[in-house]
């Protein structure tokens, strides 16, 4: 919602739309990084206050950001271009200062046969909390506050930041009690590993949980895989995000 506001800070209309397109060869004359085939095209409109071409061209660049400092990270779209990318997709953006904007986000189509539906329970029993302390670190308002809640409701005490230096003070006040530290792996300023190499420092035996939205040298896999840290990929559902917070606790016990 906040993003929402941002674009339209005197209110206005927006549109989402999605429809199936055929890529022609043509169109990829124009936009040389498209390629031909059926897509499916989110299309995404709001009559808000607009961008200059200089903004367009920066849009997708990690920690970005128009807004004023401390209010903004820069990193969400960011995080949507490595995902679109990582769906072998792309994204147009349209935008004219006081014309709104309108972003074009092209994903592969897929046509498969539907399978039947079956209703499937998912059960939480043996995922959730006993009081553990965990100190969760996300820039993205967004995630932090739906990892936040989930963690809460089933059972954890949960302490978060914004950034590292959020979380060092957090970490200093409470003595360093927590069971866990789930960090993003991108954050403004001081790394996720950075900040996890510190708070080892004091104190060895916390469980290290990583999470990135990258899929590229920007998720610093190999590096938490040589550290034998626990990994969560964004975007993740309760139950993935449970069974990780689980699995970093209980590990090597």
């Amino acid at each position: 919602m906040t993003k929402i506001q941002n674009a339209m800070p005197e209110g206005g209309a927006l549109n989402i739309k999605t429809e199936n397109v055929h890529v022609d060869k043509k169109y990829c004359k124009t936009y040389t990084y498209a390629r031909p085939g059926k897509f499916v095209c989110l299309m995404i409109e709001n009559t808000g206050v607009g961008m200059d071409k200089e903004t367009i061209q920066r849009i997708f660049e990690p920690f970005f950001s128009t807004k004023g400092p401390g209010k903004g990270t820069g990193l969400g779209m960011s995080v949507v271009y490595g995902i679109v990318k990582q769906h072998e997709g792309w994204i147009n953006v349209y935008s004219e200062p006081g014309q709104g904007s309108t972003l074009k986000v092209y994903l592969p189509a897929v046509s498969i046969k539907p399978e039947e539906e079956t209703k499937k329970k998912i059960s939480l029993e043996g995922l959730q909390g006993s009081g553990e302390r965990i100190l969760l670190v996300e820039d993205e308002e967004g995630v932090r506050e739906f990892a936040t809640r989930a963690l809460g409701d089933n059972g954890y005490v949960i302490y978060d930041a914004a950034n590292a230096e959020e979380a060092l003070d957090i970490f200093e006040r409470e003595n360093g009690d927590f069971h866990l530290i789930f960090s993003d792996v991108v954050l403004p300023g001081k790394t996720g590993l950075e900040l996890v190499d510190q708070l080892l420092s004091h104190k060895p035996k916390l469980r290290v949980l990583m999470s990135s939205g990258y899929t590229d040298q920007k998720s610093q896999w190999p590096v938490i895989q040589e550290r034998g840290f626990r990994f969560l990929q964004k975007t993740y559902a309760l139950t993935d995000l449970l069974r990780a917070i689980r699995e970093a606790i209980e590990q090597d016990k």
